[in-house]
């Protein structure tokens, strides 16, 4: 490499360039280990700045579940600066007097901040991240209140059948795997939060060299990098934040059941199964299956039980995670129907697929697929949004190969998965009765 073009890659000396794939480049502060992914924009006028704590449900102890999304919550309270300014909250006072888009999000192997707004407020953006990385007040002024409000969350979602099923199923499903929690954890350790208990996670996980910030917009990188070296340079590392257990879920020797029994008139049979990990091939393959199965008033499923009046609804989920997850198929039942039947006969269908009806179905979803991918990618926004997962994953690079991968799937990998899925050893049944 010649020194000229040696020099124009060095475009801070703060900054050590990783890596360029297709147009978003790859940066790590070198003091402190904070890396940046950089997308230019031109002529738009806006940026998206989005900030990713690799840290999730997944990182929580027995007893403290869901204390990452309570965080989530008290990073939106006062920083140091923000009590020297006499202001609430930095990051709310910028959303009122700049009208910018911001909102945050937990995960199970991440936690996920953003920003989007007119260039012109990029270094104000910047400022406020790099404040309340380590400079949030953790009181109990501040914390009590916010706790009641996530009290009030769960009990809303917890009130919705769908979700109450949910939480037992994963607890089933997983034996040693910190999947097997929902991401707001359980009541009864919200109820235990204590300021202690948030300042540990706090000081622990919420360090430069834990965390990736994208920057996506209309911002070219010398003025990005320099921006961020002045805000973020001065923060500490911590040097343990990545030393955290690999951990195996232990196999599955059969079918595993659960059962939620409450007053009401809703009944639900749930199917869970166990797929590979976003976002390798198999992750995909599985979610053609799922929309084979269930996408559209002429999928099989929605065929054999809502046109013919077995089903009400049907509805999936499927999760963005770092390593194997459970997807779910859930079933709305009518009175015509039991439990047990339902079961029968979806398990039935589903393992008589022919490889015609594959076929038949196999391109059309793909294309569906590609096209969502293009129109998801419209806005600095969206890219963010997207590449978040990608980042919590750890192939980052893997964004810019999902029409790749989809393409290259093929008929056979599609029946393989749907064998592999749906074999009673890999299956988590969930039955949600009212009495």
């Amino acid at each position: 490499m010649s020194k000229k073009q040696k020099k124009k890659d060095i475009l801070s000396k703060d900054f050590r360039k990783i890596r360029e794939v297709d147009g978003i480049t790859e940066y790590v502060l070198i003091n402190n280990g904070l890396r940046v992914l950089h997308k230019h924009i031109p002529k738009t006028g806006v940026i998206t700045t989005n900030i990713t704590y690799l840290v999730g449900s997944r990182d929580e102890q027995p007893g403290e579940t869901g204390v990452a999304h309570m965080l989530e919550h008290m990073l939106f309270k006062p920083t140091k600066q923000d009590i020297a300014k006499k202001i609430p909250s930095g990051a709310m006072e910028f959303e009122r007097n700049v009208g910018v888009v911001l909102n945050a999000n937990t995960w199970k192997d991440r936690t996920t901040y953003y920003f989007s707004y007119g260039k012109e407020h990029f270094s104000e953006a910047l400022l406020i991240e790099a404040q309340r990385m380590r400079d949030v007040v953790l009181s109990d002024k501040e914390f009590l209140p916010e706790r009641t409000n996530v009290l009030s969350e769960f009990d809303m979602y917890n009130g919705d059948p769908h979700f109450a099923l949910a939480v037992d199923m994963t607890c089933s499903a997983f034996i040693s795997h910190p999947y097997g929690h929902e991401t707001i954890g359980f009541r009864e350790d919200i109820e235990a939060y204590t300021i202690s208990k948030l300042q540990k996670f706090y000081n622990h996980f919420y360090r430069p060299n834990n965390a990736v910030l994208m920057v996506i917009g209309d911002v070219d990188a010398s003025v990005a990098l320099k921006e961020i070296a002045v805000k973020f340079k001065h923060l500490e590392a911590e040097p343990n934040v990545m030393d955290r257990p690999i951990i195996v879920e232990p196999k599955q020797e059969g079918t595993r059941r659960v059962e939620v029994v409450r007053p009401g008139i809703t009944n639900i049979l749930a199917l869970g199964f166990k797929h590979p990990a976003f976002p390798e091939q198999g992750w995909f393959e599985t979610c053609i299956i799922l929309r084979l199965l269930t996408d559209g008033s002429d999928s099989i499923l929605a065929k054999k039980l809502i046109d013919t009046g077995l089903a009400s609804g049907i509805s999936v989920s499927q999760s963005f995670s770092k390593d194997k997850d459970l997807a779910t198929i859930y079933v709305t039942l009518t009175k015509k129907t039991t439990h047990k039947r339902a079961e029968e006969l979806i398990l039935g269908l589903i393992r008589e697929i022919s490889v015609t009806t594959i076929k038949k179905q196999l391109k059309p979803i793909i294309t569906k697929m590609v096209t969502e991918e293009i129109f998801s990618r419209d806005s600095s926004l969206n890219i963010a949004a997207e590449l978040t997962e990608y980042v919590a994953a750890g192939k980052w690079e893997a964004y810019v190969e999902t029409e790749t991968i989809l393409k290259k799937i093929k008929l056979k990998d599609i029946k393989v998965r749907m064998d592999e899925l749906f074999i009673n050893s890999n299956l988590t049944i969930g039955n949600y009765k009212s009495i």
